[in-house]
């Protein structure tokens, strides 16, 4: 088979033909087969399934809109100087961009925009010789779940799942299911963007037979199984968070044993590169569903952070971090990705276990523990034997924290957790000697859609400020 180029263009998608960011095949081949299909999706730069494409696009430095992590606040320490870059600037102070547009925005509905594409296609080209077509349609909706579901936490509010629902009538994002580019929507409610996500993760399962890929950036049942256990906790269906969890870990549950990994060059730390921890993310065994991450910053812990992690033992914390000078400067995450890694699975099957009508708190136990073995020194580690159920759910949702680093999920989680008055906090630090809190409530948990958006799309409605 002939070798088949694609090369791209930008044209608009959502809101006008001149304006708004996004990509269509052009050129020598618009694809004919649903290999070419898959194709679009999964070969990037060096035409390799395991490199990563538009569709793969993750949230950049999103990690600093949680108050997990901040800048070093030492001004006499290099990366200093990032606290004025604006875009940090605004993340470290929850303060609105004054960008016109949003990187995020834009790389979610160019990746749903090449979702669309196939899914609008794959029924009515010829058949692949290296794919199935029905393989090939579930990627693409599991990819656009996942951005949806990015979407909605970024924009809309938290999915409340109480009597009389607030979400059937809160804005979430607009839904977008085919390529249409001349099209203007309205913003979805929140309620509908997860039954779509469902609907998407639902159907993806129903015709998917791959349980686990190669490369962990082409997505499988394993991936639709955890990504629909994720979104289930955050629709507070624990039952069904559980069922799907268990299913996934059962499918694609490894973890690596940190006790096995090393830093290569200590004097460099993790920039020296991990012994024993495979890069990139899509060829790593403990990342079910990777998202890449083209660039990473140097953040360091809040005392927030620092309060829960036991840094002499803990193995995220002196495997994946630099030393500047004998001084913990910087953190370069080993998950920093938009996907999914196996060991937030087993956390949401531990929470899961314990919050569903019938607690199975045993297999609760067993979950986190099995994080935590992988993850603390041996000689340190010691298994859970919490029986208050209160006490047992801070340390899985403590785990959850440690575990879950330097991505947007640390905000989400936030998010999520403060619709409950029983685990609502406000977020606060420090920055440049001056004190910023983002309340519980605040209207700042939903960024503003982006003006050039709005100056497009006169059917839309700004979030509150």
């Amino acid at each position: 088979m002939k070798k088949i180029i694609y090369t791209f263009i930008l044209i608009s998608l959502l809101y006008s033909c001149d304006d708004f960011v996004d990509i269509v095949p052009k050129g020598n081949t618009i694809p004919e087969t649903v290999d070419d299909l898959s194709r679009l999706m999964n070969l990037g730069t060096f035409t390799s399934e395991g490199d990563f494409t538009e569709i793969s696009f993750n949230i950049p430095y999103f990690e600093l809109y949680s108050d997990d992590y901040t800048i070093t606040q030492d001004e006499l320490q290099p990366n200093f100087y990032l606290n004025t870059i604006p875009i940090f600037a605004s993340y470290l102070k929850w303060s609105d961009s004054s960008e016109n547009s949003d990187e995020k925005w834009d790389g979610l509905y160019k990746s749903n925009y090449v979702a669309n594409y196939v899914l609008d296609k794959v029924d009515n080209v010829a058949e692949g010789v290296a794919n199935d077509r029905n393989e090939v349609k579930g990627r693409a909706l599991v990819h656009r779940a996942m951005n949806y579901f990015l979407l909605v936490n970024l924009y809309g509010k938290q999915y409340d799942a109480s009597a009389g629902s607030a979400s059937t009538t809160d804005l979430g994002v607009p839904l977008i299911l085919e390529s249409d580019i001349n099209k203007q929507y309205q913003r979805a409610t929140v309620a509908k963007v997860y039954e779509q996500i469902l609907d998407d993760l639902t159907q993806a399962i129903s015709i998917m037979k791959t349980e686990v890929s190669e490369f962990s950036n082409i997505p499988s049942l394993s991936v639709a199984f955890a990504l629909r256990a994720r979104v289930y906790l955050w629709m507070q269906n624990y039952d069904q968070a559980y069922t799907d969890a268990v299913k996934a870990t059962e499918l694609n549950g490894d973890l690596i044993d940190y006790n096995t990994c090393s830093q290569a060059v200590p004097s460099f730390g993790s920039l020296g590169g991990i012994i024993g921890y495979p890069t990139p993310a899509a060829k790593n065994s403990e990342v079910i569903y990777a998202r890449f991450k083209s660039s990473s910053l140097p953040v360091v812990y809040t005392e927030k952070m620092l309060g829960i992690t036991d840094t002499d033992n803990d193995l995220r914390y002196t495997l994946f971090s630099y030393f500047q000078s004998g001084v913990l400067q910087m953190f370069y995450n080993n998950h920093n990705h938009s996907g999914i890694n196996a060991a937030e699975v087993w956390l949401i099957r531990a929470e899961a276990a314990l919050r569903k009508p019938n607690p199975t708190v045993t297999d609760a136990i067993f979950a986190l523990d099995y994080v935590r073995v992988n993850r603390f020194k041996q000689d340190a580690y010691e298994p859970t034997e919490l029986t208050n159920t209160d006490a047992l759910l801070d340390e899985i949702l403590n785990e959850r924290r440690r575990e879950i680093r330097l991505n947007e999920m640390a905000f989400f989680d936030r998010k999520r957790l403060n619709a409950n008055p029983a685990t609502a906090k406000p977020m606060s630090r420090v920055v440049q000697g001056m004190e910023y809190t983002l309340p519980v409530g605040s209207p700042k948990y939903q960024l503003l859609i982006p003006v050039n958006v709005m100056q497009l799309n006169p059917l839309l409605i700004q979030n509150e400020r």
